[in-house]
């Protein structure tokens, strides 16, 4: 199944809610960069839908130009990383669009690669966005990242939610998609999973 939301409608519950709002101003910023900056943070507990919310705005901001998009895991971040991306702030973006940097976990970014990256997100230009996700409370992330970053927490989708969302969009029972839906326990991307090897079954028997 693997399935690929692209759309804010694609997602469920707050997740939803959050890109139905940051979707439609990431656009206007792609037709006019020049008008403003974008720098998130979407904290929530894991598989709610961050990443995809993320990948979503930046997808608008790039309009559509993947290639200006760069995505990484806080924990591979390096100070030499974050220093080659303020090098290249002095360069414009060859591809069209917004220039997008995505962190996943922000969090789990080393300390000293932190430090530097506040400086990175203060010279942040006109033309670029920086989105950062966090499985982490926002009193638990660093204050310094709380003044630089707009903060949208996602919040899980109700059991109701899910499994309305299940039986419209994967076509199985309702009895299957509540049981689904309270075993994920707001876990968006445990219950796909689960819907999944449902369907794997339900093929193999066949």
């Amino acid at each position: 199944m693997h399935y690929r939301p692209t759309q804010p409608e694609h997602l469920i519950g707050p997740a939803r809610r959050i890109a139905s709002i940051l979707v439609p101003k990431a656009k206007r910023l792609n037709d006019s960069p020049q008008e403003g900056l974008m720098k998130l943070l979407l904290f929530g507990a894991p598989g709610v839908g961050k990443t995809n919310v993320a990948q979503m705005v930046a997808a608008s901001l790039a309009g559509g130009e993947m290639l200006s998009i760069e995505e990484t895991e806080g924990k591979n971040v390096r100070i030499e990383t974050v220093r080659r991306w303020i090098d290249q702030l002095a360069y414009g973006n060859l591809w069209g669009g917004l220039q997008v940097q995505i962190v996943n976990e922000l969090d789990l970014v080393p300390r000293d690669a932190q430090d530097l990256m506040l400086g990175y997100l203060d010279r942040l230009p006109l033309g670029r966005a920086f989105i950062g996700t966090s499985n982490l409370q926002l009193d638990l992330l660093q204050e310094r990242f709380q003044t630089r970053l707009q903060q949208f927490r996602v919040e899980a989708p109700s059991t109701e939610e899910i499994a309305s969302f299940l039986m419209e969009k994967f076509n199985i029972g309702e009895m299957e998609a509540n049981q689904i839906a309270v075993g994920s326990g707001g876990n968006v991307r445990a219950a796909l999973a689960d819907t999944e090897s449902l369907l794997d079954c339900q093929m193999a028997t066949h």
